[in-house]
C-alpha cells in the first residue's frame, strides 16, 4: 500500500449521509435513466456513471438538472455535489456555490469566491502571477470596438473566452500570426456574447496536473490530453466529444516545479475539494506556461483525474468518496469556526 491509498478518506457512515446530485442532463427519478440532451457529447452517460458511482458507495443520492432545485428540494441534505457548468448566464458555477453558500448548504468544491476566480481567466492570471507560477503575456477585450487597439505585445496570437468552461470557444481559428487574424477570432466570440483574452501564444503542448483535498494536498501525475489540431490545443469539439482521451505525461525533472505551483496555488486558495491545474508546456526548452485552475474538473473513468489516481492505485469509487468524506469534514470545520466566532 503506497503513502496516498493510506491518506485517502473512505465513506464513514454513507447509508446516514445524503447527497444532492445536480448537473444540467443528471439521471432522475424514478427511473434513474442516462438522459436524453441531443449535443452534450457524452456528459449524460458521465453523469449518470457519477451518479451510479455515488450510491454504490452507500450514499443516499437524490438528483435534479435544475438549478432553482437548490432552493425547494435540497433542504435535508448533507452536501451538494454538483456539476452543473452550462447554463444561460455568465459563470453558472459561481450561481451553483454562490446559492448553496446563501442558503448554507455545504457543496463540493470551494467557497464561491474561488469559484469566482477560478472561473476568470484574466483574474487567474494576475493571482498565480502574484505567486511565482509563470503566465503568458494578455489582454482582455470586453468589446467589439476595443479591438481597434492591439495589445501591447507581438504576436502569434491566442483568441480565447475569457470565462467559460470545457474549452468553449476555442477553435483552430484561436491561433493566429498577425492583429488582423486575431481581431477576426475575436470577433467571432463576440458574436457569440463572449468576452474575451487575448494571449501570447505559448509553443508546446498541452499538460494537466490533477490534485487532490486533503491536510495537504495530494499531487498527482502529469497527464496529457491528446490532440490531432493545430498546436497541439485542445479545442471546445476535443473536450466536448473527448475522442482522443489522456495519456500520462513525463516532463522528468520538470515535475518539481509543476508541483511546486500546486502547493502555492493552495497555500492561497485552498482547501479545494479536488482540481486541476492547466499548462502549456514546452518539451524543448522546459518552459512551462499556467493557464488557468479548473475546480470539480472532469472526474470520469478516462479523465485525467482518475488516470493519474489510477498509478497510485486508487479507483473512481475510491476519489469520490474521499472527496465527499474531505468536503464534508472541510465544511463541519467551518460550522464549528463559526459557532467559535460568535
Amino acid at each position: 500500500m503506497n503513502d496516498l491509498t493510506q491518506k485517502i478518506l473512505r465513506p464513514a457512515n454513507p447509508s446516514a449521509t445524503r447527497i444532492f446530485f445536480l448537473a444540467r442532463s443528471a439521471p432522475l427519478a424514478p427511473e434513474y435513466a442516462v438522459a436524453a440532451y441531443p449535443g452534450d457529447g457524452g456528459y449524460p452517460a458521465y453523469y449518470h456513471r457519477i451518479f451510479e458511482a455515488l450510491r454504490d458507495l452507500g450514499y443516499r443520492v437524490a438528483t435534479s438538472n435544475q438549478c432553482r432545485a437548490l432552493y425547494t428540494e435540497a433542504h435535508e441534505i448533507d452536501l451538494v455535489f454538483s456539476l452543473y457548468n452550462r447554463m444561460a448566464i455568465d459563470n453558472p458555477e459561481i450561481f451553483v456555490a454562490s446559492s448553496c453558500e446563501y442558503l448554507h448548504l455545504p457543496m463540493v468544491g470551494a467557497k464561491p469566491n474561488i469559484r469566482a476566480l477560478a472561473e476568470d481567466k484574466w483574474i487567474t492570471k494576475h493571482f498565480v502571477r502574484s505567486l511565482g507560477l509563470p503566465v503568458a503575456e494578455g489582454a482582455i477585450y470586453s468589446r467589439p470596438e476595443d479591438l481597434a487597439a492591439p495589445p501591447a505585445f507581438a504576436g502569434p496570437y491566442f483568441v480565447k473566452n475569457r470565462f467559460g468552461a470545457a474549452s468553449e470557444g476555442v477553435s483552430e481559428d484561436s491561433i493566429q500570426d498577425d492583429w488582423e487574424g486575431a481581431k477576426k477570432a475575436a470577433e467571432k466570440l463576440f458574436s457569440r456574447g463572449m468576452a474575451v483574452l487575448v494571449e501570447r501564444f505559448a509553443p508546446g503542448v498541452d499538460v494537466t496536473l490533477p490534485v487532490i483535498g486533503a491536510d495537504e494536498p495530494m499531487i498527482l501525475d502529469l497527464v496529457r490530453p491528446c490532440s490531432d489540431r493545430t498546436g497541439e490545443i485542445i479545442t471546445e469539439d476535443l473536450k466536448r466529444d473527448d475522442p482522443l482521451g489522456y495519456a500520462l505525461y513525463d516532463a522528468g525533472a520538470r515535475y518539481a516545479d509543476f508541483a511546486g505551483d500546486a502547493r502555492k496555488l493552495w497555500a492561497a486558495a485552498g482547501p479545494i475539494d479536488y482540481l486541476r491545474l492547466d499548462y502549456r508546456f514546452d518539451e524543448k526548452t522546459g518552459q512551462r506556461v499556467f493557464l488557468e485552475f479548473n475546480i470539480c474538473c472532469h472526474i470520469g473513468r478516462s479523465g485525467a483525474i482518475c488516470l493519474a489516481a489510477a498509478q497510485k492505485g486508487l479507483s473512481q469509487a475510491d476519489l469520490l468518496g474521499h472527496v465527499v468524506e474531505f468536503s464534508l469534514r472541510r465544511h463541519w470545520r467551518a460550522v464549528e469556526t463559526r459557532k467559535w466566532v460568535r
